[in-house]
């Protein structure tokens, strides 16, 4: 980037509003590159959760089927993009929030995925989300 010369005072150095006004585009910049990387990152997105690992369901300690309910199939892309957006996970990160446990979740008939009233597509009762909200 050029300096030009009305922007230097007279030893040589900018000034200090446009100092601030650089650093201010500077992070601008630099939050944006971040929030595009996290938008390619792979985990569940449109790439990553409609694949052959998702569909194939994963196995239990005991040999047993585990219940898979990541698959996005059916979805448009931008509710694959908001599911990936919510951080949706079939296996919470948090000991005491889950779906099952979530204002949000719509139970399904036996025991098997259910819904959201938020996140789009097939939803674990042991998952997690950013939306989780504790039922009242």
């Amino acid at each position: 980037m050029k300096t030009h010369e009305k922007d230097l005072n007279s030893d040589g150095l900018l000034n200090r509003r446009d100092f601030f006004k650089r650093a201010a585009i500077l992070g601008a910049v630099a939050a944006g590159g971040a929030s595009l990387l996290a938008a390619c990152d792979n985990k569940g997105g449109a790439a990553g959760a409609g694949g052959e690992a998702a569909k194939a369901p994963a196995a239990k300690a005991g040999g047993a089927e585990a219940l898979n309910c990541e698959g996005t199939d059916g979805l448009t892309p931008d509710q694959v993009a908001m599911r990936t957006n919510m951080n949706y996970v079939d296996k919470t990160p948090k000991a005491d929030q889950d779906c099952a446990n979530c204002l949000h979740f719509e139970p399904a008939s036996g025991d098997g995925c259910g819904g959201c009233k938020v996140v789009p597509g097939t939803i674990h009762p042991d998952g997690w989300c950013t939306i989780w909200a504790a039922k009242v």
